[in-house]
């Protein structure tokens, strides 16, 4: 972030090139739609000029100002969060246990990184950088997710056997783990590349290997240690590089 001559702020470097309806949401002055609407409406002009095409292109150094308020974006916010079961990852209020009844004391614009069904625990990411979330949920990136498995009975080890050289999940959507590790009597550590609506219980059903428990215990580099329950602490700045240097993104 920089300061023009009149003491404004001015686009950062990590917002160059970025779409202006993208720009102004992400500030958190309104959402996507209310910009899109704000900006045809003759509300937003970069460096004096009157703009009114949601797609314009921000470079690093404009002054954007929104109804004479200049826009900036947040200095950059990750966190790690201990998922209790029994939340929903949504930041829906209406929701009956939303997980943003957790996330009190985070900026504005934080935001899950992907998502942990109601009834998984364990570890959940945090941010507010939208395109470091895009980066670490989209399965070009492959980033490594790794889960703790508590099952009902010692697995069969044709069942593990079956887990490791992948199952279809569903028609079409095959689900191989980058590893499989026995851990205990009724426990396994599973590690996917990829991050699909309900994928481990799924690919356990289709393995035959019933669960009763389920955890995420690491996301890229990033473990729960020193994380209770419910609880979420923020990354430190050697974290957030190790997450953005596994999709290359330069923050």
């Amino acid at each position: 972030m920089t300061r023009s001559s009149k003491g404004k702020k001015t686009a950062s470097a990590n917002a160059h090139g970025m779409r202006l309806n993208r720009f102004i949401a992400r500030s958190g002055i309104a959402s996507r739609r209310n910009c899109d609407t704000g900006i045809k409406n003759g509300m937003v002009t970069i460096n004096g000029r009157l703009v009114t095409n949601p797609a314009e292109k921000i470079s690093e150094g404009d002054l954007v100002l929104w109804d004479s308020t200049s826009v900036t974006l947040p200095e950059i916010f990750v966190a790690v969060m201990n998922k209790p079961s029994g939340y929903e990852t949504t930041m829906n209020e209406s929701a009956a246990r939303p997980i943003s009844q957790l996330s009190v004391g985070m900026p504005r614009g934080a935001a899950p990184v992907g998502r942990l069904d109601i009834r998984t625990g364990g570890l959940l990411l945090w941010s507010n950088d939208g395109e470091l979330v895009y980066r670490l949920t989209h399965p070009k990136w492959r980033v490594e997710r790794e889960y703790s498995l508590i099952l009902a009975k010692p697995p069969e080890r044709e069942a593990i056997e079956k887990m490791r050289k992948g199952v279809y999940i569903a028609p079409r959507e095959f689900s191989k783990p980058k590893s499989v590790e026995k851990t205990g009597a009724k426990t396994l550590n599973v590690v996917l590349t990829t991050g699909r609506n309900r994928e481990v219980r799924r690919l356990s059903k289709f393995s035959g290997i019933p669960l009763i428990g389920l955890e995420r215990v690491r996301f890229g580099p990033i473990g729960l240690e020193d994380v209770e329950r419910g609880k979420w602490r923020v990354l430190t700045p050697e974290e957030v590089a190790s997450l953005c240097k596994i999709v290359r993104l330069d923050r």
